[in-house]
């Protein structure tokens, strides 16, 4: 049966079917058939609520409110996704609050009883029956330790899951209908879309991964005097209850209130920023959503982290690319910026390169003529993304949530301190991954890698050459060869790539000295790093051999 096994399913999908069309969205839900197989209220496609008044972007994000915490989530997710959602959109998402009433205390103890499998009485000194938080998927509680000790209690809605899992399978098949009767929605994969966000909610259903999460948080600053962490309580934890320390701090964007306490603004955002660049050029595991109501300030001046839920994850590769793009703005280098977009997105085959690069440069004669202090990274940020929107260019989930982390930490710094400069604070960071990058340990690890390569591909050929042979014999074809000087045709290939390997060799020396000099390492000899002199010197010399070794063959 297309809509679920069950009459819970019929009866869920009739009501989303239903709000489409309050919200002037039954064309659609006409297009992809499922009005002609649901009994719908076709009724409401009458606009008596008067919802023609309102945009499209407007009517999207009242839809969603309507339809539950599922599709609420959706709408988070999609709105760190401006590679793919259009800015008017982005802004009403953004907008999407999932507050909703709390649901009561003896639900609450229940919940938490059947976990943690005690008497509630038994762990807690005091427990507030009322949430100071309630949001869709669960709802916070402070409560006290037998020891004392202040602590938050997380405890997720009763029956949330079910109600998600059926949610989930309706949007799928809903994606599938409009991947298959609306041909222009291929270019965005709608499968792919809800397959992604299927399992971002399964994890943030898991309040143990969240626990995880916290835990090697807590492990990546561990030592830090600037950030704090909340401890978790494993004994207390579990998939639907997590406990953690109660941290006591005023919100980073409560400006006033920091200022009345005698701290840095100016500080607290350098602080802020160093740590989100730390996070992804060190860590690479990044908090998710830094938004100001995750991001608390205690009076002794420290930052604390809150809400571990949504966290984002980034291999060295990522990184690289990251720093690629923040050289290519800083030097306004076009070619560079549009070749890591492209390496890091999937390109439509209706995609124009050119006239995409043509938009990038177009984008940064904007900035030409200003100094880094007056260039707002996020604007940036946001108009490439918007760039590869309109060209098609899918960039991965994590990469988006990874550019919009740093659109966020950038708002609240210029918040704090108008004179706050992102690109300033990543600086470093950057040189130091630059560095690492091209010293000589790893750039020999990549001719390492290159050479193992070239010898794993080696091995499998005679296994093509037998592959080809049986092909051959079973067609009865009959091919003569003859094999005159191949034992020199050998020779002449392995010197070729000897000579690859040691031009290979060569570059790197060159690369990894030129680096030096820029990066301006001592010892220095005329104010120039004397290690990066050696590096040309060794470099030239090498060069020198290899030409005239080309020289005696005769071969120019």
């Amino acid at each position: 049966m297309i809509f679920g096994q069950t009459y819970q399913h019929i009866k869920r999908y009739r009501q989303i079917v239903n709000i489409f069309i309050k919200y002037g969205f039954g064309y659609l839900m006409d297009k992809i058939g499922v009005v002609n197989v649901l009994p719908v209220g076709k009724k409401l496609y009458k606009d008596k609520l008067g919802y023609k008044k309102l945009t499209t972007p407007q009517k999207v994000k009242l839809m969603l409110e309507e339809l539950g915490p599922t599709f609420i989530k959706l709408g988070q997710i999609l709105s760190i996704r401006p590679d793919i959602i259009p800015r008017e959109y982005i802004m009403e998402l953004e907008k999407l609050q999932d507050n909703v009433p709390g649901f009561d205390y003896e639900k609450v103890k229940v919940q938490i009883e059947k976990e943690l499998e005690c008497s509630i009485d038994d762990v807690f000194l005091s427990f507030e029956k009322e949430p100071f938080a309630a949001a869709s998927i669960a709802q916070a509680h402070r409560a006290v330790l037998e020891n004392g000790q202040n602590v938050v209690v997380k405890v997720q809605r009763p029956n949330i899951t079910g109600i998600i899992k059926t949610d989930l399978e309706i949007l799928s098949h809903m994606a599938k209908l409009i991947e298959k009767h609306v041909p222009e929605s291929r270019t965005y994969d709608p499968v792919g879309i809800v397959e992604e966000f299927a399992e971002a909610i399964k994890t943030e259903l898991n309040f143990i991964r969240e626990g995880w999460n916290i835990e090697r948080f807590n492990k990546n600053f561990e030592g830090d005097p600037i950030i704090y962490i909340p401890r978790v309580y494993w004994d207390l934890t579990s998939q639907k209850v997590i406990t953690v320390e109660y941290i006591e701090g005023i919100k980073v964007n409560q400006v006033e209130k920091i200022s009345e306490l005698g701290l840095s603004r100016k500080q607290i955002a350098e602080n802020g920023a160093r740590a989100l660049m730390k996070q992804i050029f060190i860590h690479g595991f990044f908090h998710g959503d830094p938004h100001p109501g995750n991001i608390l300030i205690k009076h002794d001046g420290k930052i604390a982290f809150i809400d571990f839920g949504m966290m984002g994850r980034i291999d060295e590769e990522t990184k690289y690319k990251m720093v690629d793009l923040i050289f290519g703005v800083i030097n306004k280098d076009t070619g560079k910026i549009v070749k890591v977009l492209l390496d890091i997105g999937v390109v439509s085959k209706t995609t124009d390169v050119r006239k995409l690069k043509l938009d990038v440069e177009d984008m940064l004669e904007h900035y030409y003529g200003r100094s880094l202090r007056q260039i707002k990274f996020s604007e940036l940020i946001n108009e490439m993304l918007h760039i590869t929107s309109r060209y098609k260019v899918k960039l991965p989930s994590n990469f988006t949530m990874l550019c919009k982390s740093i659109i966020t930490i950038e708002g609240i710094g210029r918040e704090l301190d108008p004179d706050f400069n992102i690109i300033k604070t990543a600086k470093p960071f950057v040189k130091q991954l630059l560095q690492e990058r091209y010293n000589l340990r790893n750039l020999m690890k990549v001719v390492n890698e290159t050479l193992l390569e070239l010898k794993k591909v080696s091995k499998t050929i005679p296994e093509l050459v037998k592959e080809a042979y049986q092909k051959i014999k079973q067609d009865n074809i009959k091919i003569d060869f003859e094999y005159k000087g191949i034992e020199k045709a050998v020779f002449e290939l392995n010197k070729m790539v000897n000579r690859l390997v040691f031009s290979m060799i060569v570059s790197s020396i060159i690369i990894g000295s030129s680096l030096i000099i820029q990066a301006k390492f001592g010892p220095y000899m005329y104010d120039v790093p004397l290690l990066g002199v050696f590096g040309f010197l060794a470099a030239g010399l090498l060069g020198i051999g290899l030409v005239i070794s080309i020289w005696r063959s005769g071969k120019i």
